[in-house]
């Protein structure tokens, strides 16, 4: 098992190949070894399955002649060709400035300092930073019941430093994402070497996008109606210009901005395109979860439906083969936790704290419009779905690494042996899941935590609500 771990504690430096490889034969050369050290009174009743070399671990992840891996670098349903193209849109937001993200090899993947990438990410971070700067100027000047609202005041605060935050967590991931997909190959690599099912990734993964960024796009355009509903639409005079539009949509979303400094097309234009970019972000780092974690509970479930085809077969069983590719997955999980952690604590602060936001205003304020009303139902149900769904999807790889138990206890006598036993040992006592820096871990009874920590915060604001009224 140590030995295993080493496969993916090496430093992100330009030296992690050379110690990943020099890991892999460190492996290979004890393998034998540790099979002669087995406990000899429990293999004679319990005669262990051959262990077995593998073409990975024979060949090594990367080949230094060609610099190529070694093996299908270009399978469609490699993680890396999967979460490719939708990376590569996010890119246009300013999000993970990594080159070659669309590659079919991670080998291709680069993180320069002094590149346009770079340079476009560091300046939509500036640009969006102007916005909680100007929300935090208003609060301090006019500190009163409004400062609560959604419209303004430190719901602003919050949800524009929450986007620059997310875009700074992917500056710095950026870096660590190409040792990271590295890292995720050489598992792949690993675990197919042992002729298990690939998962289907690329399809789940548009699916998974698509479905968030519709909603998210359908409740924009309500908010966008709701804050134009002063704007003539019949009216065939100048008051139905693009410039009238924009100058109505700002003053009442953004009036903490228009108090501030005098309003003008190109400031009307900044403002929209600002709200829009922060919309996406706010909504991609909540899809980026899901991704990440529907890779790896999907290597997970394809890994727990081979064991137990290979279980009711009743014949020999590589239960050493099978121990490595469980505990290769489980270093990667611990690996992907260490490196996205702080987006997932940070989207998890944001998203319950909008929803305690929409749950007082909603019981506390008497209805405005019907435009008003469908707006806050929409985007509240969409806020406590996509929560939800986080949550589900994070909430797999716990539950995955747990799911196969059952079988391996109902194991067959003939078959069982020092490695399935150890095996048993390991999915039984190793925690897998992910965390928000180690906070908390994603499993299905944190949605129960979750509820009753909205409630309890509810209960708290409604009260205050009370005593401010």
């Amino acid at each position: 098992m140590l030995k295993t771990q080493r496969l993916f504690t090496a430093s992100s430096k330009e030296t992690h190949s050379a110690t990943f490889r020099k890991n892999v034969l460190f492996l290979i050369r004890h393998r034998k070894d540790k099979t002669k050290r087995m406990d000899t009174q429990f293999t004679e009743s319990h005669p262990p399955s051959l262990p077995r070399v593998r073409p990975f671990l024979r060949s090594g992840l990367i080949n230094e002649n060609s610099r190529t891996v070694s093996v299908n670098s270009n399978n469609p349903d490699s993680f890396q060709c999967a979460i490719g193209p939708i990376l590569g849109f996010a890119q246009l937001f300013g999000i993970l400035p990594v080159s070659g993200i669309s590659a079919s090899t991670p080998l291709k993947l680069k993180f320069a300092i002094f590149s346009f990438r770079t340079l476009y990410a560091v300046s939509i971070i500036v640009m969006i930073l102007v916005m909680p700067i100007l929300a935090i100027m208003h609060v301090i000047k006019t500190l009163d019941s409004s400062t609560f609202e959604i419209h303004g005041g430190i719901a602003a605060v919050v949800f524009y430093g929450n986007n620059v935050m997310s875009l700074m967590i992917f500056f710095w991931l950026s870096p660590r994402w190409v040792t990271l997909q590295r890292d995720w190959r050489a598992m792949e690599q690993f675990i197919d070497s042992n002729k298990v099912e690939r998962p289907k990734l690329r399809w789940k993964f548009y699916l998974i996008t698509a479905t968030i960024l519709f909603w998210a796009l359908v409740v924009d355009i309500l908010n966008i109606a709701m804050n134009t509903e002063k704007f003539y639409w019949n009216d065939n005079l100048k008051n139905t210009t693009f410039e009238h539009f924009l100058e109505i949509y700002c003053m009442s979303s953004h009036a903490f901005i228009i108090e501030q400094l005098s309003y003008n097309l190109a400031l009307g234009i900044f403002i929209f395109i600002i709200n829009q970019v922060s919309s996406f972000t706010w909504n991609f780092t909540d899809v980026f979860i899901m991704l990440v974690a529907t890779g790896l509970a999907e290597r997970y479930k394809t890994l727990n439906k081979q064991v137990t085809t290979s279980a009711l077969k009743h014949g020999i069983t590589d239960w050493c083969g099978f121990r490595e590719d469980y505990a290769v997955l489980s270093c990667m999980v611990k690996k992907v936790d260490n490196n996205i952690s702080p987006i997932i604590l940070l989207s998890f602060a944001n998203n319950l704290y909008f929803i305690s936001l929409h749950l007082l205003n909603g019981l506390s304020q008497p209805a405005e419009s019907i435009i008003n009303d469908i707006y806050f139902f929409g985007s509240f149900v969409f806020l406590i779905g996509r929560t939800v769904f986080v949550i589900l999807l994070t909430a797999r790889i716990n539950n995955q690494s747990k799911i196969i138990l059952p079988k391996l206890y109902t194991s067959s006598s003939s078959t069982y042996n020092i490695e399935t036993e150890r095996l048993i040992y390991q999915l039984s006592t190793d925690n897998i899941s992910l965390t928000g820096l180690g906070f908390f871990s994603i499993t299905r009874n944190f949605m129960l935590a979750v509820a009753g920590v909205i409630v309890t915060y509810e209960i708290v604001l409604l009260q205050f609500n009370v005593l401010k009224n």
